[in-house]
C-alpha cells in the first residue's frame, strides 16, 4: 500500500480508479475485492482503511497512501462553506435575484455576475453598485448581508449533501452479504438471513431521504419570491442543513462498517451486530420525515 506512485481516484462512471505511476497505468477494480490485489488480510487495520477510500473519494478528488482522512469523515465542520459549494449557491442565488428583485437586487446580480465567487464577492459587489451604479451605500450594504448569509446557508446545505455516508456502497454490500448467506444451505433459513431480507426493503431509505432534502433545498431557492428580506429562506435552509447532518451522524459510522465486511470471511456475530444496528437506526421515524415546505 506504500509504494511509490500509488493512489485512488473515482472515474468518470463512479468506480474505484487504482493509479500506479511507474506503469502509467490506471486500473478500475471493486473496492469490495480490493484487498486480493494488495494481499491484505480481511479484517486487518489495512483492510478497514481500504474500505474507507470511497467515503474518502466523496470529499476529495484523489487518495494517495499516507493521506489524512478528510475532516467530514472525522466530523469536522468548517466555518466557511468550500469554494465550489459557494459558487454554486451563489450562481442560484445570482439567477432568483436577475428574475425577481427589485431595482438594488438586479443591480447586485449584475455586479456578482462580474466577479469570481469567493468570502469578498459581495462587498466587491456592493462597491461596484455605489461607484459604478450610483446606489447609496444605506440601501445595498444592508441587502447584500443579507444575501450573503442566505448565499453560505445554501453552500453550507450543498456541502452537507456531498459529504453524505456512502449510502449506494452500504446497500450494495448488504445485498452481496445476503445473496452469500442465502448461497450456503447452512444459513439459508436462519434468523439472521431473514433479518436481512427484512432490512434490504428499508436500507435506501437514508438514501431517499437525503435525496429529497437537497431536492427540497435547491427548490427553495429557485421560488419566485422577493429576496430583499430573505431571513425566513436563511433559515428554511439552516433546517434542511440540520436535517442532512442528522442523517449523516446517525449513519456515517454504521455505513462505513457494512463497507468493511467481507460476506465470506466477516464473523457472522459482527453482520449480526451491524444488522441489527442498521434496524434500530431505520426505526428512528421522525429522521426520514419529509416536511412540506413552506409556501
Amino acid at each position: 500500500m506504500n509504494e511509490p506512485g500509488l493512489a485512488f481516484e473515482r472515474d468518470a462512471g463512479g468506480g474505484i480508479g487504482v493509479i500506479r505511476a511507474f506503469a502509467h497505468l490506471r486500473m478500475v477494480v471493486d473496492i469490495e475485492s480490493a484487498h486480493r490485489i494488495f494481499d491484505i488480510a480481511p479484517g486487518t487495520r489495512d483492510f478497514r482503511l481500504l474500505r474507507l477510500v470511497p467515503a474518502a473519494l466523496r470529499c476529495v478528488e484523489r487518495i494517495q497512501p499516507g493521506d489524512t482522512l478528510p475532516g467530514a469523515l472525522l466530523d469536522e465542520d468548517p466555518e466557511l462553506p468550500e469554494e465550489h459549494h459557494l459558487y454554486a449557491a451563489t450562481s442560484a442565488l445570482v439567477d432568483r435575484l436577475a428574475a425577481t428583485a427589485g431595482e438594488e437586487g438586479q443591480a447586485l446580480a449584475e455586479a456578482m455576475r462580474r466577479i469570481p465567487p469567493g468570502p469578498t464577492m459581495f462587498e466587491s459587489a456592493v462597491a461596484h453598485c455605489i461607484t459604478q451604479g450610483g446606489f447609496a451605500m444605506g440601501t445595498m450594504a444592508p441587502l447584500a448581508r443579507r444575501l450573503q448569509k442566505l448565499a453560505n446557508a445554501h453552500a453550507r446545505v450543498l456541502a452537507a449533501a456531498a459529504t453524505q455516508p456512502d449510502y449506494a456502497s452500504m446497500e450494495k454490500m448488504l445485498r452481496r452479504t445476503r445473496e452469500s448467506l442465502g448461497a450456503d444451505r447452512r444459513w439459508a433459513g436462519d434468523l439472521l438471513t431473514r433479518a436481512l431480507d427484512a432490512l434490504l426493503p428499508q436500507i435506501g431509505r437514508p438514501r431517499r431521504t437525503a435525496e429529497t432534502i437537497l431536492a427540497q433545498a435547491v427548490a427553495a431557492m429557485r421560488k419566485p419570491l422577493p429576496l430583499e428580506a430573505p431571513t425566513r429562506l436563511i433559515r428554511e435552509q439552516e433546517r434542511y442543513r440540520e436535517r442532512l447532518v442528522d442523517l449523516s451522524v446517525f449513519w456515517r459510522r454504521l455505513a462505513t462498517a457494512w463497507m468493511t465486511v467481507d460476506p465470506d470471511t466477516t464473523d457472522r456475530r459482527e453482520i449480526e451486530a451491524l444488522a441489527r444496528n442498521a434496524l434500530r437506526r431505520l426505526a428512528l421515524v421522525p429522521l426520514y420525515r419529509i416536511e412540506e415546505p413552506e409556501t
